[in-house]
């Protein structure tokens, strides 16, 4: 845990390196102090079809970080902040940045490693 899932604009995939954006926002999560580096999970997902606002044209990164619960509302901002920090090079051409930490329902959440 986290498992930091990024859902990204597709023209962005032409003005920066996904890689780095994944990288950075994983390199966000474990800076936070809040997990063990081996178990965050990172991943990023292009959307091809979006809006922002009323334009299709506004660039967008959205970030969802989903945790077990028990963290406090302080150490959930410090980890917003640990992630928004690494990606403010990155994100100079996004007209919209938006990250968000849910906390997963343990009831609901199965886990298997092999």
């Amino acid at each position: 845990m986290p498992h930091c899932t990024i859902e990204y604009a597709s023209p962005l995939a032409k003005l920066i390196d996904i890689a780095e954006l994944v990288n950075d926002t994983h390199k966000g999560a474990i800076a936070s102090g809040l997990f063990e580096p081996k178990a965050v999970k990172t991943r990023a997902h292009c959307c091809e079809q979006f809006f922002v606002g009323e334009e299709c044209t506004n660039l967008f990164v959205h970030i969802t970080i989903s945790i077990m619960p028990g963290r406090s509302d302080e150490q959930k901002a410090g980890l917003l902040k640990s992630v928004a920090e690494q990606l403010t090079r990155l994100t100079t051409h996004v007209q919209s940045l938006t990250i968000e930490v849910r906390d997963i329902n343990q009831q609901h959440y199965f886990k298997q490693l092999v």
